[in-house]
């Protein structure tokens, strides 16, 4: 791969990291898994479109969604909703945070990232909301991650959403 292919590639891949931690005004984008090689994309097709109209009707019952085993999986807040999944032909998992207390606690998080020192915040690689699990991954360089981990525990960034702090391997997304 030539040099421009790469930056290319990177730019893209921080492109998409930037827009999807600044939520630019949508909720994000499902699902957080692939699906199996064995699923046709008309079978995707119709997975995603299927998400999109239980997103719809579920509203702030709704927490995540994934595919998986060529299934579409659900993370709802209460049993009406995990009953509509059901009915729809999904796999209805109930949780207790729903896609809107993320995006905000993934907002705050970004926000706290902007007044970190600047070492700190730079080490930040990514941070991705889990409705399934109702937490906050961040991903930061190992040069730092002491240094992050010990400034989520003091400034608790997330407010009642649980934020794991981990490694990362992968580029950094901008400021």
């Amino acid at each position: 791969m030539n040099s421009k292919a790469i930056a290319a590639v990177v730019l893209a891949a921080t492109m998409s990291g930037a827009l999807g931690m600044s939520g630019c005004g949508s909720p994000p984008v499902p699902p957080t898994q692939t699906p199996s090689p064995a699923a046709s994309d008309a079978d995707t097709d119709a997975l995603l479109a299927l998400n999109e109209k239980l997103r719809s009707q579920l509203g702030d019952s709704y927490s995540d969604s994934w595919i998986e085993a060529n299934k579409l999986h659900v993370a709802v807040t209460n049993q009406a909703a995990a009953d509509l999944v059901t009915a729809a032909g999904a796999v209805a998992t109930i949780v207790t945070v729903d896609a809107a207390a993320l995006e905000a606690a993934l907002q705050a998080v970004a926000t706290w990232r902007a007044t970190l020192p600047a070492e700190q915040g730079a080490a930040i690689h990514s941070i991705i909301p889990d409705g399934r699990t109702g937490t906050l991954t961040i991903s930061v360089a190992i040069e730092q991650l002491e240094a992050v981990t010990k400034a989520v525990a003091e400034d608790n960034p997330a407010g009642a959403i649980a934020v794991i702090v981990k490694e990362s391997s992968g580029l950094p997304t901008p400021l």
